[in-house]
């Protein structure tokens, strides 16, 4: 009778501990992110981001695991989070913008993941070198890249072969051949820039020629302003001596948003712009340009190599989640699996693994060197980004227009950028 008495104590035991251990994995997983990432309706279209597929998958092979779906559009993206954030009722994913993604870590909304991803053995040697940096702070990673876009020089076939001149492969050949390539009788210019929009400049004009240059707007952890220190001055110099040579259209310049470069382009009155690979698309839909028939693509070497600015998306775990180990192991899931993460975006994937599946082709294939190669955000990741990127739009418009010197743009961004920088300055 004790023997028996033993072997029910025990199978209750072993019960009550089954049923906790069960209930542990039971896992329902909040996310809020744009409402393309995971929409229903875009599960079956080629070019749009599986994710709907994804977590159903994962939900067949984790029967414990369900999905709580907070999806935003783009512009409400940002107030969206910040609100759930500030009333305690955040998600345990956020898929943050990383231009935005500073003041996120700053106001605390993101957890420390470096223990859940030791717990979890995520493999971070999987993302690319410039991209894994994206969302680290002092030493603690707070987010994983998800995809990133590089940008290159798009040149016109046409007008090139009519002018009888060769593309320049350096920024020191961009000025001289874009006057060589400016007709204003025909309304022709040699480059196409856009300066209307503070990410657009950021990324696409004075990040590209500083990172390809070597060049820096704040130091490395973002405390101190260092664009009116040395050489630094050239990335606002050399967009102003591109302007003097009367090479670029003004209007485009000043007070274009982004489409100006692509109508220019594909209507043969520009002969160069700065883009990035989803450039392709509009090129073919709107104005039949084909790839390489049409125009070339060239990735310019700097005086430190070749070189790109990056920004992305970035997933990271929220303070308010209840389930952040299974969070993290649904972000190891979408990520360090190269089919998962190349299924995941449309972008171009932060790892090596996710690139070499989607996307394929000829085209493609210099942008991916450049992830390879020197990439990184213009501006280190900080809470002030984004009023920084305004400063320096602004400021660099007023030089090319002879308001100010390169040298009295810098001096004058540092200064107005002052209360913007990281504790420390």
């Amino acid at each position: 009778m004790k023997k028996f008495s033993g072997l029910l104590l025990s199978l209750v035991i072993l019960l009550t501990l089954t049923s906790a251990v069960l209930a542990q994995d039971e896992a329902d997983i909040s996310i809020l992110a744009g409402e393309w990432w995971f929409a229903e309706d875009m599960a079956e279209t080629p070019s749009a981001p599986q994710g709907y597929t994804l977590m159903q998958t994962y939900m067949q092979e984790h029967p414990n695991v369900t999905f709580d779906i907070r999806g935003t559009p783009f512009a409400e993206l940002d107030s969206s989070q910040i609100a759930a954030m500030e009333a305690g009722q955040g998600p345990d994913i956020l898929i943050v913008n990383s231009v935005t993604v500073g003041s996120f870590i700053d106001r605390g909304y993101l957890l420390p993941l470096d223990d859940l991803i030791a717990e979890t053995e995520l493999d971070t040697s999987v993302f690319y070198e410039g991209l894994l940096g994206a969302a680290v702070i002092d030493g603690t990673t707070y987010g994983l890249p998800i995809d990133t876009g590089t940008r290159v020089l798009f040149t016109n076939n046409a007008l090139f072969e009519q002018a009888g001149v060769e593309p320049p492969t350096r920024w020191d050949q961009v000025i001289d051949v874009a006057t060589q390539m400016t007709d204003p009788d025909a309304s022709v210019y040699g480059f196409v820039a856009t300066s209307g929009e503070r990410w657009l400049w950021l990324y696409e004009h004075a990040g590209m020629y500083a990172n390809a240059n070597g060049l820096q707007i704040l130091n490395d952890d973002a405390t101190e302003c260092v664009l009116n220190q040395g050489d630094n001055t050239q990335i606002i110099q050399f967009w102003m001596d591109l302007a003097n040579a009367g090479a670029m259209n003004m209007d485009d310049l000043m007070i274009g948003t982004g489409a100006e470069r692509e109508l220019a382009f594909g209507n043969n009155r520009a002969a160069m712009y700065l883009g990035g690979f989803w450039s392709a698309n509009t090129l073919a839909d709107e104005y039949g340009m084909e790839y390489p028939a049409d125009y070339s693509i060239v990735p310019l070497e700097g005086a430190a190599g070749t070189g790109s600015a990056t920004g992305g998306w970035i997933i990271g775990v929220s303070r308010d989640s209840d389930n952040p180990e299974a969070a993290v192991e649904f972000i190891k899931y979408l990520l360090t699996d190269g089919e998962n993460l190349a299924a995941f975006t449309d972008l171009m994937p932060s790892t090596e693994a996710a690139a070499a599946i989607d996307p394929v082709g000829e085209f493609y294939e210099p942008f991916k060197a450049l992830l390879s190669a020197n990439t990184f955000h213009p501006i280190p990741l900080n809470p002030g980004l984004p009023e920084q990127a305004e400063i320096l739009r602004n400021v660099t418009q007023s030089a090319i227009l002879g308001d100010m010197t390169a040298q009295e743009a810098a001096d004058s961004f540092c200064e107005q950028a002052a209360g913007t920088l990281r504790e420390g300055a």
